[in-house]
């Protein structure tokens, strides 16, 4: 089913561990940080007049960025 490649494992693909990338740890921070600043700018436009969709953008952006940090935490203490 797997062969052995140029690195000479024959675990498949999907099994093997991810390496380290910083954006994994990154991304997830800067979402709730962008998402919040979206909720928040649309909430105070919204006063003017403004279109309530990014406050569900910002939200949403915010909440799935927590749950990636949470889903990366719990990859970092399983091994993955």
């Amino acid at each position: 089913m797997t062969e052995d490649g140029p690195e000479g494992t024959g675990v498949p693909k999907r099994f093997q561990k991810l390496k380290f990338n910083p954006l994994r740890d990154v991304l997830p921070i800067v979402a709730v940080i962008v998402g919040v600043f979206l909720a928040v700018r649309a909430v105070a436009g919204l006063a003017g007049g403004g279109d309530p969709l990014l406050i569900y953008v910002g939200s949403g952006l915010a909440v799935l960025g927590v749950a990636v940090f949470f889903i990366n935490r719990w990859q970092r203490r399983r091994g993955l």
